[in-house]
């Protein structure tokens, strides 16, 4: 199989190998080339260019200062132990597939490297030399201040270097998934694996110019911390439920909502499933059900609110509103 080399960066390799607490750990990152000053609450970080450091971070609301910006973030970290990466100078990074093959094995043909290539790509506008084009590549950029697994979940973190080579082997046969026992791809073992990383924008850059010599450029913007999207409870169909006693119900359950954003440490933790997965409001909702059975405003609105909470449940850091 020829090997592909090409700058839409479906980097094949060959295989060298045969075939309740209170707190969260979290990084921030400096990953440019000069030292910067962040601070958090009443903590100042003095970070190096181009260096990483661990902060542990307690549960609930915080104040984030860099460069004459600040906002608020609430770490519900206890939700979601992956890793998270606190990005205060909104800097580029590049989270990448990178495909393993074992290019012996007879179904490592060009077609099939040509269909991963495609359905592992995704369209990014990019500046190459002095053009600006959309191309189908493997690997996406982001900004974003706060970089979590739940996002992007890499097998290799930054400061973490790709193997040249990994040894493949076939996924443990369970209960669940015993029928691949008659897959005949299974019994022929594994012959190609995709492993992801996450990238500094220089790294990346560094990494690329193994395989080609186009300057390539980012063309992210960085949003003010003013103008960041704030993860809030803004009910609009509260007003639509038809009884008022209901209304005043819904109405508690948000205020126990902020009233919880504004705990800290173990008191988080320990108002979390009261809140997020509140028993208690399920409890109205059925009430209502049976007082109302042809009557779904109560249903529509705790839908809302639901959705509306579940960012707080999915990711680790969210960006509120200070007056929350």
């Amino acid at each position: 199989m020829k090997k592909l080399i090409i700058f839409n960066l479906l980097f094949v390799s060959t295989l060298f190998a045969s075939c309740n607490t209170s707190s969260n750990h979290y990084w921030i990152d400096n990953p440019t080339d000069a030292p910067i000053t962040v601070y958090i609450d009443d903590t100042v970080y003095d970070i190096p260019a181009m260096t990483k450091i661990d902060i542990d971070l307690e549960y609930g609301k915080h104040q984030l200062k860099y460069n004459g910006q600040e906002l608020t973030f609430h770490n519900g970290g206890r939700t979601n132990k992956g890793q998270a990466i606190i990005n205060p100078t909104q800097s580029t990074y590049v989270f990448m597939a990178h495909k393993f093959i074992n290019q012996n094995d007879e179904r490592a043909t060009d077609k099939f490297v040509e269909w991963a290539l495609k359905t592992q790509s995704d369209s990014l506008r990019l500046k190459i030399n002095d053009t600006i084009t959309t191309l189908f590549v493997p690997f996406k950029a982001t900004n974003q201040l706060f970089l979590s697994k739940s996002d992007y979940n890499w097998d290799y973190n930054i400061e973490e270097p790709m193997p040249e080579g990994i040894t493949l082997s076939n996924p443990i046969v369970t209960r669940q998934n015993r029928s691949l026992l008659n897959d005949p791809n299974y019994q022929a073992g594994k012959f190609q694996e995709t492993l992801f990383k996450l990238y500094r924008e220089q790294e990346f850059k560094d990494f690329i110019k193994q395989y080609s010599n186009e300057k390539i450029e980012f063309l992210l913007e960085k949003t003010p911390y003013a103008e960041l999207p704030k993860r809030k409870i803004a009910l609009t169909k509260l007003k639509d439920i038809t009884d008022a006693e209901y209304q005043q119900k819904l109405e508690g359950q948000v205020k126990l909502f902020d009233q919880w954003l504004d705990l800290n440490g173990s008191q988080s933790t320990e108002g979390f499933k009261e809140v997020l997965l509140s028993q208690e409001l399920n409890t109205i909702k059925a009430d209502f059900l049976k007082k109302y059975p042809k009557n779904y405003s109560f249903n529509q609105a705790t839908n809302e609110f639901n959705t509306q909470k579940q960012p707080f449940m999915q990711y680790q850091l969210n960006i509120i509103d200070d007056k929350q």
